[in-house]
Formats: structure tokens, sequence, C-alpha cells
């Protein structure tokens, strides 16, 4: 077994074309598709089968998908290892973002500290950021945790770095606007404006209303920032966090803590576990810890 066949199999896994994935790799279609039988001959085992025109994994085919990561994420934790010892670290880090807007400060701050420091950022939602992570495409998603309580964390190690409320986002002449506080079932008769419901906040907001014991109307459905303006124009109310309320720019607007279901939004690091921190990932995971550290004191 090869190491060039591992990686080819991984790219092959990833792409489920033969023709892509021979093109991305320099080299010809039937060559490809000889290293795979090679090792499929070697393993005694079919590791795709054919899906229409694509292929797909087999059930073998997925169980040794995570061995042959598991394979090459120690070897590349070896060469990070190495190139620690050697102080010859590469300057680039990767982030897979939820909400970019929301962690401007400290992506601000980490410039101005490491301005030497690349960061690659990539805008992930929902679950999605788990495959990133495994794969190395990103070496740490700063986002949402709720949905963590949900998902198998064997190979993933987080850390939560501030945890905000939920508030009702509203017009400012809406009847609720002089509140101080709001129990979300005196909402069930509201329009809401909604995010997309792939997106993790919006899965979020969903378990409220779900506690809340209702299903809302929903009106509008659109992105984070036109989600506000819309709230502004009077065309319904939203949900979004405190934070997110008070970083909005969006004047007609006020935001109402919603007192139930009293549920925090947990925000922070997630990484793949044992992985050995690159020296821009241990500045960013310590800048991180300090700044919000520091937000709480305030």
């Amino acid at each position: 077994m090869e190491l060039l066949q591992l990686q080819y199999f991984l790219l092959l896994a990833k792409q489920q074309h033969v023709t892509r994935t021979a093109e991305i790799l320099h080299i010809s279609q039937p060559a490809l598709s000889l290293t795979i039988k090679k090792l499929e001959a070697e393993l005694g085992v079919p590791l795709f089968v054919r899906k229409g025109r694509n292929i797909a994994l087999s059930p073998y085919g997925e169980a040794f998908k995570q061995y042959v990561e598991d394979a090459f994420f120690s070897l590349e934790n070896g060469r990070q290892k190495l190139a620690r010892m050697k102080n010859t670290e590469s300057s680039t880090l990767n982030l897979g973002l939820l909400s970019p807007y929301v962690w401007n400060e400290l992506l601000m701050l980490f410039d101005d500290l490491h301005p030497r420091i690349q960061i690659n950022r990539r805008s992930i939602e929902d679950h999605r950021f788990w495959d990133s992570i495994l794969n190395g495409d990103i070496d740490f998603y700063l986002g949402g945790l709720n949905q963590l309580d949900q998902m198998d964390t064997s190979r993933l190690e987080y850390i939560t770095l501030y945890e905000d409320n939920m508030v009702l986002l509203v017009h400012k002449d809406h009847h609720f606007a002089r509140r101080k506080t709001i129990d979300l079932r005196e909402c069930r008769d509201e329009s809401f404006i909604n995010l997309a419901s792939e997106t993790n906040l919006q899965q979020f907001i969903n378990q409220m209303f779900h506690r809340a014991g209702f299903a809302p109307k929903v009106v509008m459905t659109c992105d984070y920032t036109l989600r506000d303006q819309m709230a502004a124009d009077g065309h319904g109310v939203s949900i979004t966090t405190q934070l997110a309320a008070q970083k909005s720019d969006t004047n007609g607007v006020v935001h109402i803590p919603i007192s139930f279901p009293s549920q925090k939004r947990k925000l922070g690091l997630v990484w793949r576990k044992n992985r050995v921190f690159t020296d821009p990932m241990e500045k960013f995971y310590d800048v991180s810890l300090r700044f919000y550290s520091d937000a709480s004191m305030l």
C-alpha cells in the first residue's frame, strides 16, 4: 500500500468524479482508475460504487476513509512538530467562520498583534465545518457550539469563548418596543423575518420556537444584514443575538431580551482532537482566550 494510492483515494472520495479528480492530479483518467483498482485488489474489497455518471464510496470505502484520514493527520502532526522544532513554521492560518462580522474585533486585534500571519477566511454554515476540520481544509472553526450537543465529538475538541443572550428585534414603534423583556410565547401572532433555514443561527432559533410551543409565521427569509433592515422597515420582527443587535448600525429598531426560553448562544473555537497546533494556531488560540477573558471583565 503506497501513500500515493491513499492520496488518490482521498481526493477521489472528496470529488466523487474520476475525470475531475484526474484533472486535479494532472494525470490521465486510466492512470487514476488503475491506481484505485490496485488499492482495491490489495484490500480485497471495492472502495467505490457507480452512481450515475459519478461515483460514491462503498460501505467499505466509508469505513476505510476515516483510517486513511487519521494516517495522514498523524503524518501532518509529525511534520508540524518538526517544523516547530526548526522554527520555520508556516505563517498561514485557515479559519472557518460563522457570521464573520461578529468576530471583526477579535480578527482586527489579531491582525494588529501578528501582522505577518495571513488568515484565510472561509464562511461556513451548519455542520459543514465538521468535514472541513477533519480533512484539514481549516485549522479552526470559529462559530456556534450549541449544535455540538447533538453530534459525535469524539474526534473534535472545542472551547467556549463566550455565551450570548437572545433578543427580539422590532421596529422602534412596535407595541413591544418599550418592553424590558419578552416571553417568546407572547409572539406567536407576530410576523417573523428569518434567516435561511440551513444557517447555524436559524437552526438554534428554531429550537427556541419549538420550546415556546409554536411554529412562527414567516413572512420573509433573508441574510443577516438585510434582516435588520427589513425589521427597521416594519416588515416583521426577528430573533438575533444580543451582540449582533448591539453591533448593528441599522436605525429604527430596538432589541428586547427574551426571558423565555432562556437559551444562551454558545460561541467558540473548534479544532481536530490531538492536533499539533501550528505557531499561528497557538497565537490565535491565546489571543482569542485573552480577548474574551478581558471582555468578560468589562
